[in-house]
Order: C-alpha cells, then sequence, then structure tokens
C-alpha cells in the first residue's frame, strides 16, 4: 500500500484501497468500544447518613459553571453516535461520508469545548475541567487531520488522526464517570439555586 493516496472522489472508486479501509475499521471499532462504555451515573448524590445531624448543603456553583456542567453532561450521549457514524461510514468504504462525519464531529467537538473553560475558572470543577480540555483537544486534532488527510490523499495522515482521535477518546472515557456525577450536582443546584 503506496503512502499516498488521491483525493477522496478518485479513491472512492478504487478497489486497492479496501486494505486502508479495513486498517481503518479497525481503529473505528477500537473507538466505538471505547466510546459504549456504560454511561454517567443518573443517581444523584446525597448528603451523608440519615439522623446523622443536619444535611450539609452543597456550595452553589456559579451559574455559567451549572449551564456548562450541564451542557457538557448532555452532550455525553451523542458520543456513541458519533462512533457508530464513524464505524458505518468506513465498513461502507464511503470516503465522502467519511469526510462528512469528521466535519461533523469537529463541529460538535468545538461547540462542547467552548464550555470547558468555565469549568476550569472555578476551583472546585478545574481538575475536570482540564482533564476534558485535554481530551476534548485530542478528538478535535484527530478529526482534523482525518478530514484534511482524505482531502490531500494522505493515508498515513488518516491513520495517525484516528489515533489521536481514539487517544482523545480514551481520555475523555475515564472522566465520564466523573462528568455524569457532577452534571447530576449541577441539575440539583439549578432546581435549588437558579430558579
Amino acid at each position: 500500500m503506496s503512502s499516498q493516496l488521491r483525493p477522496a472522489t478518485a479513491v472512492r472508486r478504487r478497489r486497492t484501497n479496501r486494505p486502508f479501509l479495513v486498517s481503518l475499521a479497525l481503529l473505528v471499532g477500537v473507538l466505538a468500544a471505547c466510546s459504549g462504555q456504560p454511561g454517567p451515573t443518573t443517581q444523584p448524590t446525597t448528603g451523608g447518613p440519615v439522623g446523622t445531624g443536619p444535611t450539609p448543603q452543597p456550595t452553589a456553583w456559579p451559574a455559567s459553571v451549572v449551564s456548562s456542567m450541564i451542557a457538557l453532561g448532555a452532550a455525553d450521549g451523542q458520543f456513541v453516535q458519533m462512533g457508530n457514524d464513524l464505524q458505518t461510514a468506513v465498513d461502507a468504504g464511503n470516503l465522502q461520508e467519511l469526510l462528512t462525519v469528521t466535519n461533523d464531529a469537529k463541529t460538535f467537538l468545538t461547540g462542547n469545548q467552548a464550555n470547558i473553560p468555565r469549568l476550569q475558572a472555578y476551583a472546585l470543577t478545574k481538575p475536570l475541567g482540564d482533564s476534558l480540555a485535554a481530551a476534548y483537544g485530542q478528538m478535535i486534532a484527530g478529526v482534523t487531520q482525518i478530514h484534511d488527510s482524505l482531502v490531500n490523499g494522505d493515508a498515513s495522515g488518516v491513520t495517525t488522526g484516528f489515533q489521536t482521535f481514539l487517544a482523545g477518546n480514551t481520555a475523555y472515557a475515564a472522566v465520564r464517570q466523573e462528568l455524569g456525577d457532577k452534571a447530576q450536582q449541577a441539575i440539583f443546584m439549578k432546581r435549588i439555586y437558579y430558579q
């Protein structure tokens, strides 16, 4: 297999790209497996054992942090669909569809990424915000490289892009539970403090 491919419109018609697509399918399969981990918990946290005295009230986060946390938690469910869309495009051998899917994934990720600095600016959510910033950064870099490499016919760039995206997706999976827990806290705070 050559290290360079023709532009995506020409590549789509050639059968010699099957080994290339099979390697992408394997990478995307791993991605889908990482994205398919159980979602964040939906159980609200409790204040402590019953009968031990007054239940401490949670510290109210700033309204911007609450809304950003809720938005990031809500977006979590769409990660599995993003992986499925990538897998479907690769399985079909449809490079034009893969161009569309990677562009859509970049739009989705950059839109959500705008919420992360608010988490990073607040001490209680900064560690999670920092982890999310790193994971999102890798995923965005990955889908950008996949898309640009497809346009330029660069097979090795596509493979590297998938690897970068997968690393970011794995980092994201490591903080999904914490994101889910904090999103539930944010929903509670919105009901109590910001109605």
